[in-house]
């Protein structure tokens, strides 16, 4: 991060202000203005922030609300600071204060970027767990996407100004990593403790989310093989003689580990009902209370879930129908029903 003062996010400032009040020797509250200037001076890492009339200017509270924010827990700072810039006179929805909230929102759901509907589903979220919040709840004013649009110009442009990645442009496809017929061969070695049959590699990739890569056309499967023995020999790796007895043989279709990062199963490829069941699940814990729980709806959803499925994989699974009322019952088993209402009409999201 730069050290402008314009380039200092909100959350960073607050927390380097507690720090500078914990390097003072005082309770964050007590610091005065005069005090915090002097004190970050005595510390190289802090002289390259601004004094604290200007991060009362930059964060538009007041110093008293500043040192507040400031001695929050790291998990409480950021809402305490929207709950402080929507109870200002002045007209909350600024530039700031939208860029903020995206960035927020990205950190919430862990993406470099943020589509519209991402971001709205968040939002909502957000707005729903305020209002469920004993004292004080129900004031947050969060942006809704057609205000970040007003305020920034663009969708496209307001990632850009909030540091964000882009989006994906109309028909540019993202590109997924997909192992060599070596990796695979690798990972089941390392997980079984055997070497796999070509059945049984397309098995275990199966089984563990793995996409599996096209063999050339005429190459043997020897050949693959070889060139995995191969590499092993050169990272002076252990290297199997051949495939296991057929009595010892381990069950390679069981679930062993996680795609490596970046790699993505292809939505068509979903054999296990209960595993669709889990997806669907999450999609209903996801839900807002005016929202309905629809295949429709579900597959708006499955857009921006990385790695969803969509809702015709469900069809091997008795369909939509049957999918839903076993992701229901997961719900009500583990103890969290919490089933929002279902309504017949379109769904409106709620005011900031």
């Amino acid at each position: 991060m730069g050290v402008g003062e314009d380039a200092f996010d909100p959350i960073y400032l607050l927390e380097r202000v507690g720090e500078v009040a914990s390097l003072a020797g005082e309770a964050a509250q007590a610091l005065t203005q005069r005090r915090f200037d002097a004190a970050r001076l005595r510390h190289a890492e802090f002289t390259n922030l601004p004094p604290a009339r200007r991060i009362c200017e930059r964060l538009g509270v007041s110093w008293a609300v500043v040192l507040r924010l400031a001695a929050m827990s790291s998990a409480a700072r950021p809402i305490g600071y929207m709950h402080a810039v929507n109870r200002r006179d002045q007209e909350w929805l600024t530039l700031d204060y939208v860029l903020f909230t995206l960035r927020l929102v990205a950190a919430r759901v862990g993406r470099r970027t943020l589509s519209p509907a991402v971001y709205g589903a968040e939002r909502l979220r957000m707005l729903a767990e305020d209002r469920g919040r004993w004292m004080h709840g129900g004031q947050l004013r969060l942006p809704s996407e057609h205000q970040v649009v007003a305020v920034a110009g663009s969708w496209d442009r307001a990632l850009a100004d909030a540091g964000l990645a882009a989006r994906l442009k109309v028909g540019q496809k993202r590109r997924t990593a997909v192992p060599t017929i070596a990796d695979i061969l690798d990972r089941c070695y390392e997980a079984h403790g055997a070497q796999p049959t070509q059945r049984e590699s397309e098995l275990f990739a199966r089984a563990n989310g793995v996409p599996y890569p096209r063999r050339e056309p005429g190459r043997p499967w020897s050949s693959y093989l070889r060139e995995w023995k191969r590499e092993r020999r050169t990272r002076g790796l252990a290297v199997p003689t051949g495939p296991a007895r057929k009595g010892g043989r381990p069950d390679f279709a069981a679930p062993v580990l996680a795609p490596a990062a970046g790699e993505r199963r292809s939505r068509k490829s979903w054999g296990k009902r209960d595993e669709c069941a889990l997806w669907v699940a999450r999609f209903l814990q996801d839900l807002g209370r005016r929202q309905r729980s629809s295949q429709r709806a579900y597959d708006l959803w499955a857009r921006s879930a990385d790695g969803a499925p969509w809702s015709s994989a469900f069809d091997q699974h008795g369909g939509w129908g049957a999918v839903r009322a076993l992701a229901w019952e997961r719900l009500r088993s583990d103890g969290r029903q919490a089933a929002p209402a279902r309504a017949t009409g379109p769904s409106r999201s709620p005011q900031g």
